[in-house]
């Protein structure tokens, strides 16, 4: 009998050292990295599992993947299997104690690798591998669920994407996925490698028997006070490099979350097509985004649509900000709306998702 969220690794024999070794075999599918954003919630649970299922049978061998990331996933067409691929920093679990369970150089995928792996400061316990696996399971979840990469807009220049490994506890939500998986996610995202194992082990990936059990519900809360705390202490960082922020700072900042905020909302919407965003930073207290729709006629897209939102600092009452948002198609404006206020970026956003859906709204309709 076949099922459909069991993986396979085929052991070969051993090699002439002890060592185990693979069998590799031809997979047909995309890498899930292609398929980011395309992948149905209800086929997360699923794929999920066969993940698991391959990361623990290596750990079952003494094994460890050690890049487990969605460029090294192949998903067939259906979304109906899974294949973990590239083995070729595989790892043997040693039984010996060592100063640190992996050379001194990096070998894996910065992004979706955990904090204590990136800066070479693992643990010599066993577990601490299988806390290294959690994480990047937990970091290809989040891509599945979200939408788009894990810090995304946290990651230029390169060292962005290091400090935002340190500081940055990326959100999870969704009204597609269940609770429990949400839960899960975020719990496989703790920076403390000792903590996430507190929170997750190999049953942690099938359904919760009762979402009513208080042993759950004590965890769900004990999560989020440590969620809460790992936000509190980026945030104390960010004001010791930034003690004093001026305007253009805060520009800056509201300017850099609010397109965020736009980016998940239309890549979690099924209104819109495809788009990719290109900025322009006309100044340290202008900023301009083109947010550039692909042509798609299932949705009323039927030609090349760009909406573009310029923050400015206001000429006349420096502590406010104008904000223009317009839309051209095929090179023609056909929208344009402006606000001066002293803006928050929940104001700022719910200004913009108001104006995106009255855009597309009246594009349909020519």
């Amino acid at each position: 009998m076949n099922h459909p969220h069991i993986a396979r690794v085929f052991v070969g024999g051993r090699t002439g050292n002890g060592l185990p070794y693979l069998v590799m075999e031809f997979v047909q599918g995309t890498s899930l990295d292609k398929l980011v954003g395309r992948v149905p919630a209800s086929k997360i649970t699923n794929l999920m599992k066969q993940l698991v299922s391959a990361a623990k049978e290596l750990e079952n061998l003494d094994l460890v993947h050690r890049d487990i990331k969605p460029a090294n996933i192949v998903v067939s067409e259906d979304f109906e299997h899974l294949t973990l691929l590239d083995l070729g920093i595989i790892f043997q679990i040693q039984d010996e104690i060592q100063d640190r369970i992996s050379g001194d150089e990096f070998v894996a995928t910065v992004r979706y690798s955990p904090p204590e792996f990136i800066w070479r400061k693992e643990s010599s316990d066993k577990d601490a591998w299988r806390a290294i696996t959690f994480y990047q399971i937990g970091a290809t979840l989040h891509d599945m669920i979200m939408g788009f990469p894990i810090f995304t807009d946290y990651d230029k220049p390169r060292a962005t994407l290091y400090d935002s490994i340190k500081a940055i506890t990326p959100e999870i939500k969704s009204t597609e996925v269940d609770g429990w998986l949400i839960q899960l996610t975020r719990a496989c995202l703790l920076k403390d490698w000792r903590q996430r194992l507190q929170f997750v082990n190999w049953e942690s990936f099938s359904e919760p028997v009762s979402v009513a059990d208080i042993h759950i519900q004590e965890k769900r809360i004990r999560l989020h006070q440590i969620r809460k705390e790992e936000s509190r202490r980026a945030v104390e960082k960010l004001a010791i490099l930034l003690p004093k922020v001026n305007r253009e700072q805060e520009l800056w900042s509201l300017n850099n979350t609010l397109i965020l905020e736009i980016r998940k909302y239309l890549n979690n919407s099924q209104i819109f097509s495809k788009f990719i965003v290109e900025e322009h930073f006309n100044a340290n207290r202008a900023h301009l985004t083109d947010f550039k729709f692909d042509k798609d006629s299932s949705k009323g897209f039927e030609s090349n649509i760009i909406i573009s939102i310029n923050l400015v600092v206001d000429p006349m009452l420096c502590e406010a900000t104008k904000m223009t948002v317009s839309a051209t198609l095929d090179g023609k404006v056909v929208h344009q709306s402006s606000w001066t206020e002293m803006f928050t970026v929940e104001s700022a956003f719910e200004v913009c998702q108001r104006s995106l859906l009255n855009i597309v709204d009246s594009v349909l309709l020519i």
